[in-house]
């Protein structure tokens, strides 16, 4: 079968800083003015993403500039990354300046995530530094020592003269945290948890805010229990995409600060409406104090290893179009027809520019082998209708996990040699939707190695 030939769509090519002067060419009194009553930015998933928690920062006190309409953010969870070796080996400084920075503009509401232990190595320690900093924690994960919750589920937020009940919730899947904390967690169904919860929260609210950090799937049975009118921020699987699902507005923002989000509150006949905008933050640029900080913490924490320039990209893309790069890499080396790789694999999208090896670890935060099957055309068709869930476009098409893959034309009635990385292969049910198929782990391949050297033949 001759190899599938794959293309990057032109809408996944960015053009570096257009974002940031789209933002800059609008009047910051013009921004104020089209504010409504109340503002909520939104981000989740970060993921200690120094290329742009300076940009994230000005961008926040841009806002709070020359208005006085009241502010918040809501930060949905996995601020640090320990794959990060400069947040690793300097205790996260530079995140932790970011939230007391942010906290000193407005209001912070951090809802625990799984990676909040990625540098600490205990949930107790995480929110004390934190409240340190000036934030308020959220979270209905439990301290299984003292049968205490780690903080409060719930808060109530009063911005102006609205009153919003917030609601913190945390994913269940115990794997995904540090196995040093697994043992002092304890879970709690989401939707069961929402169900209890709200009615009691939510007592002469103007807004209900449920920042879920559960993932896609499990949010789906949260709507049922939330009143009309709430909003779901939603994380974890490192998705964008907005949507009013059951009267209510529930939105993902996608990951490593690539986007800031926006809810603006306004009141109405009696009950407040939100609408959710967001603005891409390209990588670089941004509060300078911020910016010398990680500088300074790079230049005392890199290797002459992390250092080294792998290669050099000749163009900044979205995060699909950077994994498809990727692919390419794997398919060849598998010498495979087509190749898909796991969304929460990638971090970082590749940026214009040279790349060093501490790059490398931001846009690739898991390597391991790679995997090969033989597949009918027209099983692998059912495969790819729940590939690149980012595009997709209705709720029921998101099932949280999913596989990058590029757009191909299949036969159904020939069979393909398809490649992917061994954790989905290991995994096809949750990624795949099947169970039914059989992979060998290609002998010599590894995730990183090979695409690495594709990247640096240019």
């Amino acid at each position: 079968m001759p190899f599938l030939t794959t293309a990057i769509d032109r809408r996944h090519v960015l053009k570096a800083g257009a974002a940031s002067l789209a933002a800059a060419s609008i009047p910051g009194a013009l921004r104020a003015q089209s504010a409504g009553d109340a503002v909520l930015f939104t981000i989740a998933d970060l993921h200690s993403p120094y290329a742009r928690l300076p940009a994230i920062l000005a961008r926040l006190r841009q806002a709070r500039a020359g208005t006085d309409v009241p502010m918040a953010l809501l930060i949905n969870g996995d601020v640090f990354e320990r794959g990060n070796v400069v947040a690793l080996r300097s205790d996260a400084e530079a995140d932790w300046a970011f939230l007391r920075a942010a906290a000193a503009e407005m209001p912070v509401i951090l809802n625990l995530g799984n990676h909040e232990t990625a540098i600490m190595d205990d949930m107790t320690d995480v929110v004390a530094r934190a409240r340190e900093m000036g934030v308020q924690v959220v979270s209905n994960l439990v301290d299984t020592r003292t049968g205490d919750y780690f903080a409060e589920p719930g808060h109530r937020l009063t911005l102006g003269d609205i009153d919003i009940a917030l609601l913190g919730l945390a994913t269940t899947n115990a794997f995904v945290y540090r196995e040093e904390v697994r043992d002092t967690l304890g879970f709690a169904d989401p939707a069961e948890f929402a169900l209890e919860a709200l009615p009691e929260l939510v007592t002469e609210a103007d807004l209900v805010v449920v920042m879920s950090h559960a993932g896609v799937t499990p949010d789906k049975a949260v709507l049922g229990a939330l009143p009309a009118g709430a909003v779901i921020q939603g994380g974890h699987d490192h998705l964008s995409f907005e949507m009013t699902p059951q009267d209510a507005l529930y939105f993902h923002g996608a990951s490593w600060g690539t986007l800031l989000g926006r809810i603006d509150l306004t009141r109405a006949t009696g009950t407040v409406r939100a609408s959710y905008t967001a603005e891409d933050i390209p990588a670089g640029s941004g509060d300078a104090d911020l910016a010398a900080l990680i500088a300074a913490q790079m230049e005392a924490h890199l290797t002459a290893e992390d250092r080294e320039v792998l290669a050099r990209i000749p163009q900044t893309l979205d995060l699909h179009a950077s994994i498809l790069v990727a692919a390419e890499a794997v398919r060849q080396a598998a010498q495979a027809d087509l190749a898909m790789l796991s969304h929460t694999t990638f971090g970082a999208p590749l940026s214009e520019g040279p790349l060093t090896r501490y790059d490398l670890d931001a846009f690739i935060r898991f390597g391991g082998g790679i995997s090969v099957t033989e597949i009918s055309g027209a099983d692998l068709t059912t495969i790819l209708s729940r590939t690149n869930q980012f595009a997709a476009a209705s709720l029921d098409a998101r099932t949280g996990d999913y596989m990058h893959v590029a757009e191909v034309d299949l036969d159904p009635d020939a069979i393909y040699r398809l490649a992917m990385n061994s954790w989905p292969a290991s995994n096809q049910e949750t990624y795949l939707g099947t169970d039914g198929l059989t992979f060998q782990e290609v002998e010599g391949l590894e995730l990183k190695e090979v695409v690495m050297r594709h990247l640096a033949s240019g």
